[in-house]
């Protein structure tokens, strides 16, 4: 197995891939860190199903949604966190297993996930990060570690303000997983409008 992992400050809605991974607390879905670029593309589409109450952002709760073109990736998958005041990384790393098992059950292997900033808990954001694509890629591991020819890739969607200080966070993921298989870890400190800059000129 081979992993292909990056950081980057882009936003879900701008990523290309099979999936893009919204992680979610118990909120307005329209302002929820992650989710409000994707709500605007989809004209509101995932803030009416919360207003309903179809789907509330619950801690495990997980919802599926086809983009239908609206966006660059093919499938949206909405992960609850519960509520904030309940947040715990032990919690928040069960989440992501969870979600590693989802997708891998799916087939997806090319994901874009973005990682929310928990206020007050600045501190702990390296740590997340780190949290969560262990937990993330365990799964995959787990069932595809003897495949020499199974790649996947992972874009970590970040609070740009901490997107200069995951040098630590990327050394610590290196370390971690280059015993267990062949991995690629990078950041990349593009921001949408940069990568934007980018492809129009």
């Amino acid at each position: 197995m081979m992993l292909d992992l990056r950081f980057t400050p882009r936003s879900l809605d701008s990523l290309w891939c099979q999936a893009v991974v919204a992680l979610v607390f118990q909120e307005d879905l329209s302002t929820a860190d992650g989710l409000s670029g994707l709500d605007a593309k989809t004209s509101g589409y995932l803030s009416s199903l919360n207003k309903r109450g179809f789907w509330t952002g619950a801690k495990g709760e997980i919802l599926l949604v086809p983009s239908q073109g609206m966006i660059k990736a093919d499938k949206m998958l909405l992960k609850g966190l519960g509520a904030r005041a309940d947040y715990s990384l032990e919690d928040f790393s069960t989440r992501l297993r969870e979600t590693g098992y989802a997708l891998e059950k799916m087939g997806v292997n090319d994901l874009a996930i973005r990682i929310p900033l928990v206020e007050g808990l600045e501190d702990e954001y390296p740590s997340q990060l780190k949290a969560a694509c262990v937990h993330l890629v365990a799964p995959f591991l787990l069932r595809h570690k003897g495949e020499s020819d199974f790649l996947l890739k992972i874009v970590v969607s970040m609070d740009e303000t901490f997107i200069g200080k995951v040098e630590d966070t990327v050394q610590l993921l290196k370390e971690h997983f280059s015993s267990r298989l062949d991995c690629t870890i990078i950041c990349d400190r593009r921001s949408d409008n940069a990568a934007r800059s980018c492809i129009e000129g």
